[in-house]
Protein backbone atom coordinates (compact mmCIF):
# COMPACT_ATOMS: atom_id res chain seq x y z
CA UNK A 1 0.00 0.00 0.00
CA UNK A 2 2.59 2.70 0.93
CA UNK A 3 5.18 1.63 -2.29
CA UNK A 4 1.41 1.71 -4.39
CA UNK A 5 1.03 5.16 -2.90
CA UNK A 6 5.20 6.41 -3.40
CA UNK A 7 4.44 5.31 -6.60
CA UNK A 8 1.39 7.18 -7.43
CA UNK A 9 3.14 10.37 -5.93
CA UNK A 10 5.91 9.93 -8.48
CA UNK A 11 3.83 9.69 -11.28
CA UNK A 12 1.84 12.95 -10.61
CA UNK A 13 5.32 14.55 -9.71
CA UNK A 14 6.50 13.67 -12.96
CA UNK A 15 3.49 14.90 -14.48
CA UNK A 16 4.38 18.10 -13.18
CA UNK A 17 7.99 18.07 -13.96
CA UNK A 18 6.97 17.00 -17.75
CA UNK A 19 4.30 19.00 -18.73
CA UNK A 20 5.26 21.34 -20.91
CA UNK A 21 3.03 24.66 -21.77
CA UNK A 22 2.18 27.94 -19.55
CA UNK A 23 -0.22 26.43 -17.53
CA UNK A 24 2.08 24.07 -15.83
CA UNK A 25 3.41 25.73 -12.87
CA UNK A 26 6.71 24.61 -11.10
CA UNK A 27 6.50 22.30 -8.71
CA UNK A 28 7.14 23.59 -4.74
CA UNK A 29 8.17 20.11 -2.82
CA UNK A 30 8.80 19.49 0.83
CA UNK A 31 8.97 16.29 2.76
CA UNK A 32 8.65 16.03 6.92
CA UNK A 33 9.16 13.53 9.12
CA UNK A 34 5.79 13.02 11.31
CA UNK A 35 7.39 10.11 13.10
CA UNK A 36 10.25 12.85 13.94
CA UNK A 37 7.62 15.05 15.21
CA UNK A 38 5.67 12.85 17.27
CA UNK A 39 8.53 12.08 19.45
CA UNK A 40 10.34 15.34 20.01
CA UNK A 41 7.01 17.18 20.35
CA UNK A 42 5.48 18.05 23.62
CA UNK A 43 2.71 16.48 22.90
CA UNK A 44 4.35 13.34 22.19
CA UNK A 45 6.55 13.84 24.70
CA UNK A 46 3.80 14.21 27.37
CA UNK A 47 2.17 11.48 25.72
CA UNK A 48 4.70 8.81 26.49
CA UNK A 49 5.49 10.29 30.29
CA UNK A 50 1.14 9.77 30.96
CA UNK A 51 2.06 5.97 29.07
CA UNK A 52 4.86 5.15 31.27
CA UNK A 53 2.65 6.32 34.11
CA UNK A 54 0.00 4.41 33.69
CA UNK A 55 2.13 1.48 32.86
CA UNK A 56 4.15 1.78 36.00
CA UNK A 57 0.66 1.84 37.89
CA UNK A 58 -0.34 -1.43 35.67
CA UNK A 59 3.08 -3.04 36.75
CA UNK A 60 2.63 -2.32 40.55
CA UNK A 61 -1.11 -3.83 40.93
CA UNK A 62 0.18 -7.09 38.79
CA UNK A 63 3.32 -7.11 40.77
CA UNK A 64 0.96 -6.91 43.90
CA UNK A 65 -1.07 -9.85 42.81
CA UNK A 66 1.86 -11.88 41.74
CA UNK A 67 3.48 -11.48 45.23
CA UNK A 68 -0.07 -12.73 46.95
CA UNK A 69 0.34 -15.90 44.36
CA UNK A 70 3.21 -16.98 45.35
CA UNK A 71 2.43 -17.03 48.76
CA UNK A 72 -0.22 -18.76 48.04
CA UNK A 73 1.79 -21.79 46.03
CA UNK A 74 4.38 -21.57 49.18
CA UNK A 75 1.62 -22.30 51.90
CA UNK A 76 0.23 -24.65 49.31
CA UNK A 77 3.44 -26.31 48.84
CA UNK A 78 4.36 -26.01 52.61
CA UNK A 79 0.79 -27.64 54.09
CA UNK A 80 -0.50 -29.62 51.53
CA UNK A 81 0.62 -33.16 53.12
CA UNK A 82 -1.20 -31.88 56.43
CA UNK A 83 -4.28 -30.98 54.70
CA UNK A 84 -7.14 -33.65 53.64
CA UNK A 85 -7.97 -34.31 50.18
CA UNK A 86 -10.92 -31.66 49.81
CA UNK A 87 -8.87 -28.86 51.53
CA UNK A 88 -6.09 -29.58 49.11
CA UNK A 89 -8.05 -29.35 46.45
CA UNK A 90 -10.19 -26.53 47.92
CA UNK A 91 -6.36 -24.64 47.86
CA UNK A 92 -5.31 -25.66 44.64
CA UNK A 93 -8.77 -24.57 42.84
CA UNK A 94 -8.32 -21.15 44.46
CA UNK A 95 -4.45 -20.94 43.47
CA UNK A 96 -5.54 -21.91 39.62
CA UNK A 97 -8.22 -19.04 39.92
CA UNK A 98 -6.06 -16.61 41.42
CA UNK A 99 -3.62 -17.61 38.37
CA UNK A 100 -6.37 -17.38 35.52
CA UNK A 101 -7.48 -14.10 36.82
CA UNK A 102 -3.73 -12.57 37.47
CA UNK A 103 -2.92 -13.63 33.27
CA UNK A 104 -6.48 -12.29 32.31
CA UNK A 105 -5.62 -8.77 33.95
CA UNK A 106 -2.10 -9.08 32.44
CA UNK A 107 -3.52 -9.17 29.27
CA UNK A 108 -6.06 -6.79 29.79
CA UNK A 109 -3.88 -4.23 30.63
CA UNK A 110 -1.29 -4.63 28.24
CA UNK A 111 -4.46 -3.86 25.60
CA UNK A 112 -5.37 -0.80 27.41
CA UNK A 113 -2.09 0.39 27.28
CA UNK A 114 -1.46 -0.90 23.50
CA UNK A 115 -5.33 0.59 22.69
CA UNK A 116 -4.78 3.98 24.50
CA UNK A 117 -0.76 4.74 22.82
CA UNK A 118 -2.13 4.00 19.26
CA UNK A 119 -5.26 6.70 20.23
CA UNK A 120 -3.05 8.70 21.42
CA UNK A 121 -0.93 8.74 18.52
CA UNK A 122 -3.20 9.04 15.91
CA UNK A 123 -4.43 12.07 17.40
CA UNK A 124 -1.24 13.44 17.63
CA UNK A 125 -0.40 12.49 13.72
CA UNK A 126 -3.94 13.90 12.88
CA UNK A 127 -3.07 17.18 14.16
CA UNK A 128 0.15 17.29 12.40
CA UNK A 129 -0.98 16.35 9.28
CA UNK A 130 -3.09 19.09 10.15
CA UNK A 131 -0.49 21.50 10.67
CA UNK A 132 1.87 20.16 7.44
CA UNK A 133 -0.86 20.92 5.24
CA UNK A 134 -1.39 24.59 6.62
CA UNK A 135 2.20 25.01 6.11
CA UNK A 136 2.07 23.82 2.77
CA UNK A 137 -0.38 26.22 1.69
CA UNK A 138 1.37 28.70 3.75
CA UNK A 139 4.06 28.23 1.75
CA UNK A 140 3.02 27.62 -1.63
CA UNK A 141 4.25 23.91 -1.73
CA UNK A 142 3.17 21.44 -4.19
CA UNK A 143 3.52 18.34 -2.63
CA UNK A 144 4.81 17.64 0.63
CA UNK A 145 6.00 13.78 1.31
CA UNK A 146 6.65 12.25 4.46
CA UNK A 147 9.73 11.29 5.41
CA UNK A 148 9.86 8.29 7.64
CA UNK A 149 7.49 5.97 6.09
CA UNK A 150 9.95 4.91 3.09
CA UNK A 151 8.65 6.56 0.45
CA UNK A 152 11.65 9.36 0.42
CA UNK A 153 14.74 8.04 -0.68
CA UNK A 154 16.82 11.38 -0.79
CA UNK A 155 16.02 15.38 -0.34
CA UNK A 156 17.62 17.70 0.42
CA UNK A 157 17.81 19.14 4.08
CA UNK A 158 16.87 22.39 3.01
CA UNK A 159 13.17 21.08 2.01
CA UNK A 160 12.78 19.73 5.52
CA UNK A 161 9.72 21.01 7.45
CA UNK A 162 9.52 18.92 10.03
CA UNK A 163 11.40 21.48 12.97
CA UNK A 164 8.80 23.71 11.30
CA UNK A 165 5.92 21.12 12.20
CA UNK A 166 7.32 20.49 15.77
CA UNK A 167 7.43 24.53 16.10
CA UNK A 168 3.60 24.95 15.43
CA UNK A 169 2.50 22.24 17.07
CA UNK A 170 4.64 22.68 20.21
CA UNK A 171 3.11 26.18 20.24
CA UNK A 172 -0.67 25.23 19.86
CA UNK A 173 0.34 22.34 22.67
CA UNK A 174 1.25 24.84 25.01
CA UNK A 175 -1.78 27.45 24.13
CA UNK A 176 -4.34 24.39 25.18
Amino acid sequence: MKKNLALIAAAILMLFIGSTGSYAAEPKIAYASLQKALNEGIAGTKAKETLKEEAKKFEDELNKKQEELKKLKDEFEKKKNAWNKETRDAKEKEFDAKKQDFQKQYVKYGEELNKKKQETEQKIIDELRGIVEELAKKKGLTFVFEKSVGGLLYAPEDLDITDEVIKEHNKRAKAK
